[in-house]
């Protein structure tokens, strides 16, 4: 979504050393933005390898330096550029330097597109589907006793009973033995709904726990993972068929969903207040039009599509 007079690639600008720091910070939409950044970089520049270090215990000190993330801090950046966001880009960081040659040695990275989903199986024959925009990563070896997957995004979950299955996510983990669920991760957005069995969720901050049963959901809000609210059960991973139901979203969310659901660019000059009201809305994967009339009819702007864009007017 085009914001006016910020740069909404800066923080790949910067890291690419394309512009300064202090063009990096006034082009920053999100005053904080910036700094998170800088002391991610600090801490991952800090940090040291063994000179003699196999890729193999490269990924085993990563993955602990994961499992150990109820130290690790939860931030909050309203920003969905760059695909995984700040946080994300921290675990890229470690990654490389404990990695620099590029090889993932039994290592598996799936990533989707904009208007893109996939079905990924696991080594297990358990099922991940990934909604568009999305990122997995996980190991292939030892996978049956040690069933840990990293995910930026959204997906939705059939798990074989088995041991443990964790999914970490830069904002909490969800831990099961074998049900199905759906995950949402996307900056500070974190929400967790039950389909079948039972799921307990962690939020990484302060450690607390919910445990959810079918058709109960959590998210994270203001800072706080929330006691467990119900929600119609087939709506928990209704993505997968092309219809979208996004409940007590704001106008800013819904332009970014529809955005990464038909990879399309919508220009806005809307305020602040008007992006951040809340409402209900419907989208179909098969009519783009009849989606962003969804936030439109309620909201009370009229908008024009051409090309790849959707351009949104004031009435």
């Amino acid at each position: 979504m085009q914001e006016k007079g910020h740069n909404r690639h800066w923080e790949q600008d910067w890291l690419e050393g394309k512009i300064s720091s202090t063009e990096a910070k006034s082009n920053a939409s999100d005053p904080d933005s910036f700094d998170v950044l800088s002391k991610y970089i600090e801490k991952a520049s800090n940090l040291k390898a063994p000179e003699k270090t196999s890729k193999a215990d490269a990924w085993k000190h990563i993955e602990a330096r994961i499992s150990e993330s109820p130290k690790a801090k939860v931030i909050s950046i309203n920003r969905r550029y760059w695909l995984t966001g700040v946080a994300a880009s921290f675990i890229l960081i470690v990654s490389a330097f404990f990695l620099f040659d590029g090889a993932f040695e039994g290592r598996v990275n799936v990533n989707t597109e904009l208007a893109e989903v996939q079905t990924i199986y696991l080594p297990d024959s358990s099922v991940v589907y990934l909604n568009a925009e999305t990122e997995i990563s996980y190991s292939k070896k030892g996978w049956e006793t040690n069933r840990v997957l990293m995910l930026s995004g959204e997906a939705f979950f059939e798990v074989k009973r088995g041991s443990n299955f964790t999914v970490n996510t830069p904002n909490g983990k969800v831990e099961v033995l074998g049900t199905s669920f759906n995950v949402r991760s996307r900056a500070a957005d974190f929400e967790v709904s039950c389909k079948t069995g039972k799921v307990r969720v962690t939020e990484f901050l302060s450690e607390t726990q919910q445990i959810l049963t079918p058709g109960l959901k959590t998210k994270i809000k203001s800072g706080e993972l929330i006691e467990p609210l119900e929600l119609n059960i087939s709506n928990v991973d209704l993505w997968r068929s092309g219809e979208y139901f996004l409940e007590s979203t704001s106008i800013k969310e819904g332009f970014e969903e529809l955005e990464r659901i038909f990879d399309i660019e919508i220009v806005q000059e809307l305020s602040e207040s008007e992006l951040s009201r809340v409402g209900t809305w419907d989208f179909d994967k098969n009519n783009l039009s009849e989606s962003i009339q969804s936030i439109s009819q309620t909201m009370g702007f009229n908008f024009e599509i051409a090309d790849n864009k959707v351009i949104i007017k004031q009435r």
